[in-house]
């Protein structure tokens, strides 16, 4: 039953306003629940990240979102653009790509709150 269901995303953050405007206004990401504590986008295919406020947030020390698509470079170029800046990892290019045989292609970059978020190729 539950490989039937549409997977939301859920991870806190210490500032809405921030991560509004980084997920809608940089990120371009449409926004589909707005509260005072709480903020839902709507990503493709009915998936969405749900983020609220905790007072005592501490950025997760791991990927909290993983973004898919067909062609990273495109997607990293883009957001570089629009002032994303990946991370310079043990395992990336100076794209902030990883190549390693058998890992997708994917690049990290950390929201305002400091939480990881990717942009990988297609797993499926």
């Amino acid at each position: 039953m539950l490989k039937d269901s549409v997977a939301t995303a859920c991870f806190s953050t210490d500032d809405i306003a921030k991560t509004k405007e980084f997920y809608n206004g940089t990120l371009g990401v449409p926004i589909l629940m707005d509260q005072d504590d709480a903020v839902a986008f709507q990503f493709a295919n009915g998936t969405a990240a749900f983020i609220y406020l905790k007072e005592d947030h501490v950025p997760a020390a791991h990927t909290v979102l993983i973004l898919t698509g067909a062609d990273v470079e495109a997607e990293v170029a883009d957001l570089k653009s629009r002032g994303v800046v990946f991370a310079d990892l043990p395992y990336t290019d100076d794209d902030g790509i990883t190549r390693e045989e058998g890992m997708p292609k994917t690049a990290w970059f950390q929201d305002p709150s400091g939480n990881w978020v990717a942009v990988g190729e297609n797993f499926a």
